[in-house]
């Protein structure tokens, strides 16, 4: 009788499932890391961003980069894996208040230097970016 009881407690049973886990969180991947503008045409660039980095106080970021120049215009470090979309107006030298538009989306990992070109010097509509990583 007791070789059957010590027997009884051997299995018989279907193994029991681990316990289940809430969901995971997955680590953030990349890195944080600031954007820059390389200003290569011939005119003057400004270029804004809504930074929602604190939900309760989102902000416009504003910055003028110069002809030929390269700024930073993430107005300081962003964490990583952050969309954010930039909005480049390039803005001539004429009468008639032109302005070319043109909006770029980076996800942060790291730092960003978007490059900013005209295919055609003399038609400030040809206007084209380019991000790479730096």
């Amino acid at each position: 009788m007791l070789a059957a009881w010590l027997l009884s407690g051997c299995g018989g049973e279907a193994p029991t499932a681990p316990p289940e886990l809430g969901p995971v969180t997955p680590e953030p991947t990349g890195r944080a890391g600031t954007v820059s503008v390389a200003n290569h045409t011939a005119y003057d660039l400004e270029v804004a961003y809504l930074n929602e980095t604190d939900a309760d106080a989102p902000q416009i970021v504003r910055t003028l980069v110069p002809a030929g120049q390269r700024a930073e215009v993430s107005g300081g470090v962003l964490p990583a894996g952050l969309e954010v979309e930039f909005d480049l107006v390039l803005v001539p030298r004429t009468e008639d208040g032109i302005r070319v538009r043109r909006k770029i989306r980076v996800s942060i990992d790291g730092d960003w230097v978007l490059n900013v070109r005209l295919a055609d010097e003399s038609d400030p509509f040809s206007l084209e970016v380019a991000s790479a990583s730096s």
